[in-house]
């Protein structure tokens, strides 16, 4: 059938945006203050604004293929569904015109508009449920509504409530008679589709597309069990339906002229009411968790009897919320979700991570349950599978023998999530393989400061503030303030779970236990880089401490040093070739035979024979290594004085003879060839970039060949090297800072100095904490290229690090300041001459960490109070998750799995951080004195 191209399609990016902070701000807050909720309004332009700078990647396709493939409808039914509503006595389609709908010509008011659409709509919808019937699987007693006619009271004066003119809504209850602290959670719980009508409907409105993306993202954003959702347009003469999913949005290109196609029309409302529930974006793997009741799919909630909504199902906020939730080999039902920050935008990852029990386990002694890590990401095709890296890690772990290998989180299963035996992807399965037609159109938008929250809700025990949601998706196309372009995304959602349990690194419970985790941490990371998989994501949030498992009993701990660290979160990582594949022959005899023998003395005469022959041979195998046609004496002689003079600052005693060996120079390693990416034909174009911007490498920030790093005035020209473990070092280097500068000891608890707003302070104080503000500002919450830059600097003048950073470390880390020092030294001449230090920077860390944990034994332990308290608190932490799921004595619910004649699943007659906000007291620990109770000031 021809459209009328009355409309040309929108003009979309097909780039990202140059905003390199590109989430918005209320990403950040619970979804329940996104909205009117509280004493909190955010206002409907600044959240269309930011739902704008969210969508990346907005496509058009076909009306045709679109109404074929999205929402699709038999012919022969919709021939009859056309005729039931032109025949009856009051037609709703006569004289080529929907009844109600205002002239095509002349004035109206556009709230007449939307009773009309209402009308019809609801009534084709009847009809089409009567001709095909009803089936489990299809949302229940859905019906359009209007929004727009009646307006509940908003809580602020002059605020702009934030809703659709109409929307396909489930029939929970009547939301305008809902209580006022609910009801604009439960409007948007209960939206299946939204419609923005206008007088004057133009697609070429990027205000109007900026309003309907608005609906759709806070409905992807508070409803957990959606995939995608859809979004109408609506004027007195047209109708164009979009989507959106977790790669962006997709519309049709041209509007259907209700009136002159009324079929079409008919197909896009009896699709609506007809289809399977997963055919409009829900979940059927996700159930909503209702202790003693079975479970129960959202979309077969009722307005009453035995299945009727109740807004107290969904708890307080979305971290509390509980959900059943079916894996290809076991259910669990989640306690409460640990990280939402990624899951409150509509495109990316939309990663959420829960703490689970077994579905089996509620009925077990809370302290004896296993408490697992949940975690479901919609994952970019092309990317590593997360679970298989674990997998292998774990199966070379058991061949080996290797003891780090318990370093790395334990696997318990893995799976592509499969919607009626199809894998869950948003090319096949939601944009059922339609290709688009490209538009493009680049804006420039500024780049902006990282906002930190004080809300306790969203400081999570498995997150660090500082990171946007979704931001390590922007470094993979940064390079020094310049962005590349990407292609649509396409992504598949993906599960995780892991046999372990527990809280950031940033919930240390001393200096000792830091060192200690940072030493497991790395042992891990080293044990995973030796089998050919290079994590390239280190950040507090994927430093996990471990405080569950098959060996670890928190509730029996009398040791506050008796932890594990375990490095999770590989959906960044790549695969390369094991050390073993890439290491460079070392042949002493060869190197002696090739070495000129002037050379060799005029070196060793140079050094004033300081070194073994060794040193002086290894020293020329990099050289010739790196620089096979230059003059080797020179640079010999530089990095062997470089090397000499990083192990004098390094606080460790002088060799006994005077004459230094490869082993105390850390030489004793083998020199690597690049590490290669074992990647499929489709990535091969080249390596992405990746990390989490506060404590990504400076390399990888700017590029290699931007920055220039010397060792005292002198260095080699740098290599363009792709990720490797010399940059994941470098990270670990900038989470144990970023701990130092802003933490105030253990437990988590952030420094005061940065809690207040520098406006609100005296003049005075003002002086004194606004250096630590701004270094804290271009280190870790300044926009990446800010980050970039400033790393840069430093990296070229290392001598600043002391007079810049070291200055700015809190009291409590002061026992800290040589290792920070020497981590500092060790990286720059890593980086300098990239040689044995670069190559082996896992054993030369760990020995600077270990000296440091023989440095701390001496020294005691000033806030031994604040460590005992801190490690109580996760006690009581773990004990309050397991104690969470509670069922009634003598009562049991059924597995939903095995038990097919629960309400739910009985047939009828018809054919996708710990919360510390409201956090329940531990039975241990209910006193107001409590470790808990004393730590509700937390903020990040």
């Amino acid at each position: 059938m021809a459209y009328s191209r009355a409309h040309t399609p929108i003009p979309f990016p097909n780039k990202p945006s140059s905003n390199l902070a590109d989430t918005p701000l209320i990403a950040r807050l619970p979804a329940s203050e996104s909205l009117t909720a509280g004493n909190t309004v955010i206002k409907a332009s600044k959240l269309r604004k930011k739902a704008m700078e969210e969508t990346q990647y907005t496509r058009v396709v076909s009306t045709r293929d679109f109404l074929d493939k999205f929402l699709p409808f038999d012919s022969a039914t919709r021939d009859q569904v056309y005729n039931a509503v032109v025949q009856r006595k009051d037609p709703l389609y006569t004289c080529n015109r929907w009844a109600g709908f205002p002239p095509a010509q002349g004035k109206y008011k556009e709230l007449a508009l939307y009773p009309a659409f209402i009308e019809v709509a609801n009534d084709i919808a009847k009809a089409a449920r009567a001709e095909v019937g009803e089936r489990e699987d299809q949302v229940r007693e859905a019906v359009w509504v209007d929004y727009h006619s009646q307006v509940p009271q908003t809580l602020e004066e002059g605020a702009t409530l934030i809703r659709p003119d109409c929307a396909l809504a489930m029939a929970f209850a009547d939301p305008l008679k809902a209580p006022p602290d609910g009801i604009e959670k439960l409007r948007w719980l209960q939206f299946v589709a939204a419609v923005e009508a206008k007088r004057n409907f133009d697609q070429n409105d990027k205000e109007l597309i900026s309003q309907l993306l608005t609906y759709l993202r806070l409905i992807m954003v508070e409803q957990k069990d959606r995939r995608f959702a859809f979004g109408l347009f609506l004027s007195n003469m047209q109708v164009s339906v979009w989507l959106q999913d977790r790669s962006g949005v997709l519309g049709m290109d041209v509007p259907i002229n209700i009136h002159e196609n009324p079929k079409d029309f008919i197909q896009v409302v009896a699709a609506f009411a007809t289809l399977p529930a997963h055919r409009l974006g829900f979940d059927p793997t996700m159930k909503l968790a209702r202790e003693p009741l079975p479970p129960i799919h959202t979309y077969r909630l009722t307005s009453q009897g035995p299945d009727c909504f109740n807004i107290e199902q969904f708890k307080e906020t979305n971290y509390q919320t509980q959900w059943v939730i079916t894996t290809d080999k076991d259910v669990f039902i989640t306690v409460r979700a640990l990280s939402l920050l990624r899951a409150d935008v509509a495109s990316g990852s939309g990663c959420i991570v829960w703490a689970a029990i077994r579905y089996d386990d509620r009925a077990v002694d809370p302290d004896r349950r296993k408490v697992f890590v949940l975690k479901q990401m919609w994952q970019s095709d092309g990317r590593v599978d997360e679970g298989d890296i674990y997998e292998y890690l774990q199966r070379v772990g058991v061949e080996t023998g290797d003891p780090d290998a318990k370093y790395i989180g334990k696997l318990e299963s893995h799976e592509t999530v499969k919607i009626e035996g199809a894998v869950d992807n948003t090319e096949h399965l939601i944009r059922r393989g339609l290709k688009p037609v490209q538009m493009q159109m680049e804006e420039e938008q500024q780049p902006r400061k990282r906002t930190r929250t004080t809300n306790l809700e969203t400081d999570e025990w498995l997150h660090v503030e500082c990171v946007d949601a979704d931001e390590m998706e922007l470094i993979s196309r940064f390079v020094a303030g310049r962005q590349q372009e990407m292609k649509l995304p396409k992504r598949t959602r993906v599960r995780i779970v892991l046999g372990v349990f527990g809280c950031s690194v940033k919930f240390f419970s001393s200096v000792h236990e830091l060192v200690l985790l940072l030493s497991q941490f790395i042992r891990g990371h080293r044990f995973a880089y030796k089998h050919g998989v290079v994590h390239r994501d280190i950040s507090p949030a994927n430093l996990l401490i471990a405080l569950t498992g098959d060996d670890i009993t928190p509730s029996s701990r009398s040791d506050p040093y008796d932890v594990r660290g375990c490095l999770i979160d590989f959906d960044h990582a790549k695969r390369t070739q094991t050390v073993e594949e890439r290491k460079v022959i070392y042949d002493a005899d060869k190197i002696r035979r090739l070495t000129n023998l002037k050379l060799h003395h005029a070196i060793i005469e140079e050094l004033a024979e300081q070194v073994t022959d060794d040193v002086v041979l290894r020293a020329v195998h990099l050289v010739k290594q790196r620089f096979p046609n230059t003059s080797t004496t020179a640079h010999v002689t530089m990095y062997i004085t470089a090397a000499i003079q990083r192990y004098k600052a390094s606080g460790r005693p002088p060799p006994s003879n005077n004459l230094y060996t490869p082993e105390m120079l850390g030489w004793d390693g083998p020199l690597l060839h690049p590490p290669h990416a074992i990647r499929s034909v489709a990535e091969r174009t080249g390596e992405v970039r990746s990390g989490t911007p506060p404590y990504i490498s400076v390399k990888i920030l700017n590029g290699p060949d931007e920055v220039f790093i010397h060792w005292n005035g002198i260095s080699f020209p740098p290599s363009n090297s792709p990720h490797d473990a010399i940059h994941n070092m470098e990270s670990f280097f900038w989470v144990l800072l970023f701990l130092c500068i802003t933490r105030a000891g253990p437990g988590g608890e952030r420094r005061k100095d940065l809690i207040c707003k520098l406006n609100e302070i005296p003049v005075e104080q003002k002086m004194q904490v606004a250096p630590l503000h701004d270094l804290v500002y271009r280190l870790f919450d300044g926009d990446m290229a800010n980050i970039a830059s400033y790393k840069k600097g430093l990296f070229k003048q290392p001598q600043n690090f002391e007079e810049q950073i070291l200055c700015h470390i809190h009291p409590y880390f002061d026992v800290l300041k040589p290792t920070l020092r020497r981590w500092w030294n060790l990286l720059v001449l890593a980086y300098a001459f990239e040689g044995y230090e670069y190559h082996n920077i896992h054993t030369l860390v760990l020995e600077l960490l270990e000296q440091a944990a023989v440095e701390l034994a001496s020294d005691p332990q000033e806030l031994e109070e604040d460590s005992q308290n801190a490690v109580q608190m996760r006690v009581d932490y773990v004990h309050m998750v397991s104690n969470t799921v509670a069922v009634p004595q003598g009562s049991h619910p059924p597995n939903p799995l095995l038990d097919a004649t629960t309400p739910e699943t009985k047939k009828t007659s018809h054919p996708d951080a710990l919360p510390r906000l409201s956090i329940p007291e531990s039975p241990r620990s209910s006193s107001p004195d409590s470790p808990l109770a004393k730590k509700h000031k937390w903020a990040d």
